[in-house]
């Protein structure tokens, strides 16, 4: 029994002293957050800019779809169909339309992200194993 005893002290001792000779990897931190917080601000802009072209674009289709200067040449008996300038028109609107259900997401969900990863930036909670134990440390 002795020697099963001293033999569990010694398997321990020599857990614990390899467990301290490896370094565990720190969580996640500034480094990661500000990297993550950077694409996301890209992304973000990308989704804005497109947004805003989409809504500029639409915009530009209802002009032409509505333009009070070219309805002079149209036929009294032939109100079905669309003149070359409100085919364009419609095209534009519905291109601006798409643009902007595209972007709109991608603006939102980035602008989270980039909320977050600030947050994450400014207040961390690490715990790290030092030499003699464990170190727990909150920035903020």
């Amino acid at each position: 029994m002795k020697n099963f005893l001293t033999l569990c002290v010694l398997l321990l001792i020599s857990f614990q002293i390899q467990s301290q000779s490896v370094s565990q990897p720190e969580p996640q931190g500034t480094d990661y957050y500000t990297q993550k917080y950077h694409e996301a601000s890209k992304s973000r802009k990308f989704g804005s800019t497109i947004a805003i072209t989409g809504i500029l674009v639409g915009g530009a289709g209802v002009f032409l779809l509505n333009n009070p200067l070219k309805k002079s040449n149209q036929y009294p008996g032939n109100s079905n169909s669309l003149s070359e300038s409100e085919t364009l028109g419609l095209g534009l609107f519905m291109l601006g339309g798409m643009l902007t259900n595209i972007g709109i997401p991608i603006w939102i969900s980035n602008a989270i992200k980039a909320k977050n990863n600030e947050k994450a930036m400014d207040r961390q909670l690490r715990v790290s194993s030092e030499g003699s134990g464990i170190k727990l440390s909150y920035h903020f």
